[in-house]
């Protein structure tokens, strides 16, 4: 069983979901401002992140499976930063959904030494000096909880996910709110309806949590008879 953190008891249920490097600590202003809402948030650590366990098999599949066995049924909004789109895509199917900066098409084919050496190398950049000097824009918290997830993260589980996704076409077959980082590698600027974040880099929510809180709350008020911000019913 996968690990979670919650905020809030609210009548309505949001999900949160990482991406690789990160786990649910990344939340920790997102998820009590959506419980201040009227949510209930579980931010879940996905295998080989946080305290959940390694998966030294992984695939979309497996973990997607994971993330389902770990969540409410009913959820009303899903929030899914990066490669974790992949596996929220796989596993949920919200009434609303986010996806922050996550990629979409055919995953990268690379050999698995290759993988290996990119995250052993991000693994042991993500310390809280190194954080400092390439994040100035970001809040000492969000530094803080990038180098402790850094300090859980298993390099196997990412590996063996990304080898199984090279190749695989993983856009989501939900339609939602597509937020982006201003530059973004993964998401073009001329995507249709995306919104961007100016400023931001890749934790598009990490230096501008105002801007993309209220990126959440404008695109409830435009696609929902009533604001999903808001904790009302509807």
């Amino acid at each position: 069983m996968l690990n979670v953190r919650e905020w809030g008891t609210g009548p309505k249920t949001a999900v949160l979901v990482h991406g690789i490097l990160s786990d649910s600590g990344c939340w920790w202003r997102v998820g009590p401002d959506l419980a201040s809402r009227g949510y209930r948030v579980v931010a879940v650590d996905l295998p080989g992140h946080g305290h959940s366990a390694r998966m030294p098999d992984a695939t979309v599949e497996r973990m997607a499976d994971e993330l389902r066995l770990a969540v409410p049924g009913e959820i009303d909004l899903a929030v899914a930063h990066s490669m974790g789109s992949f596996i929220a895509g796989a596993a949920l199917t919200p009434d609303r959904v986010v996806y922050v900066d996550a990629p979409t098409g055919a995953g990268h084919r690379m050999p698995a030494e290759a993988w290996r050496g990119t995250y052993e190398k991000a693994k042991s950049r993500r310390t809280p000096e190194a954080l400092a000097e390439n994040h100035p824009g970001w809040d000492a918290f969000d530094r803080e909880a990038e180098a402790e997830a850094a300090k859980h993260f298993d390099v196997e589980t990412a590996v063996a996910l990304l080898v199984a996704s090279g190749g695989r076409d993983y856009t989501p077959a939900q339609r939602g709110l597509v937020i982006r980082a201003e530059g973004s590698r993964f998401v073009p600027e001329d995507t249709p309806g995306a919104v961007t974040i100016k400023g931001a880099d890749h934790h598009v929510w990490y230096g501008h949590h105002d801007e993309f809180m209220a990126a959440l709350r404008e695109s409830g008020q435009k696609n929902s008879p009533a604001n999903p911000m808001d904790g009302g019913e509807h």
